[in-house]
């Protein structure tokens, strides 16, 4: 089998390169599949979604390059769509108009800061200080909280086929920095999501785009063993923002997979998504 990658970004929005290069650059890599997913439209200005005057033509140009390649690799039309109550969702009416292959859903924003502008939680280390003391007064656990239950509250009302980055409330967390990701809590938060998950039928990717940058990955690896016993749909991806990176991280996070006992991926085939053993891929 050939490896997949279905979350990645263009010039469309915050990626490098054109949808046609991360076409190409996959092509070169031997891929099955490739998914085009970039951040979908939001109501407000961010500098890295998509500006909604584009996303016609966005829908145009992937279809038109899943045409042109359709013999050499899958082309999958998506969007990453940010949850946010009363906003936007990816079960938005907008979204389901837009005839996707899939969709990811993601958590990036939690309230405004108090020029009104809406807080993103993966920006800049400084982003996420200000966010902490404006909107949530200091309250490391309460941010935490809130963010997963948010992603159980965009499962149950907006539901995505895909979770993006699952737990990536904690990338500025290393060394327990905020909070302490051991402790009850956070590990219950964590479970109870995954039990949503579970009841949803929804994919987790483990998104690897950190993962040589600052040895992260979305959700870690102390959460496979969760994926293993509730036996949870996985894909790997690399949240490619550039084509050099679209398979950055699979061989490794494989392994780890198949040392924690999961066995399969899932892959998008013939417009279902149905299980590849992890031990028959092209290493």
């Amino acid at each position: 089998m050939r490896w997949t990658n279905y979350h990645g970004h263009c010039n469309y929005c915050d990626g490098r390169g054109t949808i046609e290069e991360f076409v190409l650059k996959a092509i070169e890599l031997n891929m099955a599949a490739i998914g085009i997913s970039s951040h979908a439209p939001v109501p407000f200005e961010t500098g890295w979604t998509m500006p909604g005057d584009k996303l016609d033509a966005y829908i145009k140009e992937v279809k038109s390059l899943k045409e042109k390649y359709k013999d050499d690799i899958d082309v999958l039309m998506s969007l990453e769509v940010d949850y946010i109550p009363g906003v936007a969702g990816p079960g938005s009416s907008l979204v389901k108009s837009c005839g996707l292959d899939y969709v990811i859903g993601s958590i990036h924003f939690m309230g405004m800061l108090n020029d009104g502008v809406y807080w993103a939680i993966d920006g800049a280390f400084s982003e996420l200080e200000r966010g902490l003391n404006e909107v949530y007064n200091g309250d490391s656990k309460k941010v935490v909280q809130e963010y997963y239950r948010l992603q159980r509250e965009m499962i149950q009302n907006s539901t995505p086929d895909i979770i993006g980055h699952m737990d990536k409330i904690k990338m500025h967390n290393k060394k327990n920095l905020l909070f302490d990701e051991s402790a009850t809590w956070y590990r219950d938060e964590l479970r109870h999501t995954f039990e949503v998950i579970k009841e949803y039928g929804i994919i987790v990717e483990i998104n690897t785009k950190a993962l040589f940058r600052s040895n992260m990955l979305f959700p870690g690896q102390d959460c496979f063993m969760w994926l293993k016993e509730m036996d949870i749909p996985v894909t790997i991806n690399s949240d490619a923002h550039q084509p050099d990176l679209l398979l950055v991280g699979f061989e490794e996070v494989s392994t780890m997979l198949k040392d924690a006992g999961i066995k399969y991926l899932v892959e998008f085939i013939g417009g279902k998504w149905k299980q590849v053993k992890i031990t028959n891929y092209e290493f």
